[in-house]
């Protein structure tokens, strides 16, 4: 009778989530057309102080465009957690994915081009909303993007010309994404 293999050999080890305990990443548009209002240059403002700056403003101050940052997140925690933000999407095969909570859709399906989720080539995002939460920004005054309105994304609608009503997109923002990723079980520190 054999028992297989040498004694005391241990079987190998059950490889690890790599999303355990990572530190989540939310994707902004690399644009800068009339119709993006977050990008590198402003999002942070948003996503960490509650406030829309508009990325032009940014611009012309003369602010640097990263290509990724990391801020940490307040609201509705005991502690800060940190959250990584960048216009480049991972690599198709990288285990980043995992890391990829929230991505800011400009309207272009091209966006998704290199997501390695079902469909996304073809500009068929129901697996990527599906795996990622999309939001959707924009003025009051402007229209609904028509392929915008069959994607299933949050839309955060601001004020033109009033910043008192940011507050309300920036809970709205986070109260979303947190609904989403306590329905995907996720395993990330968020």
């Amino acid at each position: 009778g054999g028992g297989g293999g040498r004694p005391g050999a241990s079987a190998p080890a059950p490889r690890k989530d790599p999303s355990v305990g990572a530190m989540p990443l939310i994707i902004v548009p690399a644009g800068y057309g009339s119709r993006v209002l977050f990008n590198m240059y402003n999002v942070a403002e948003f996503v960490a102080n509650e406030k829309l700056v508009t990325w032009d403003s940014c611009h012309k101050e003369g602010q640097k465009k990263h290509s990724s940052l990391i801020f940490k997140r307040r609201y509705k925690r005991d502690r800060s957690v940190k959250y990584e933000v960048t216009d480049k999407a991972p690599h198709k095969g990288s285990q980043d994915w995992a890391r990829v909570v929230a991505v800011f859709v400009s309207g272009k399906e091209w966006q998704f081009k290199d997501w390695p989720f079902r469909g996304a080539e073809e500009g068929d995002l129901v697996e990527t909303f599906q795996k990622v939460r999309g939001f959707h920004t924009m003025y009051d005054t402007d229209k609904m993007d028509p392929i915008i309105a069959t994607w299933n994304v949050e839309t955060l609608r601001f004020q033109k010309n009033v910043r008192h009503g940011d507050r309300a997109q920036f809970e709205q923002f986070w109260n979303e994404l947190d609904k989403f990723l306590d329905w995907r079980r996720s395993h990330l520190a968020y």
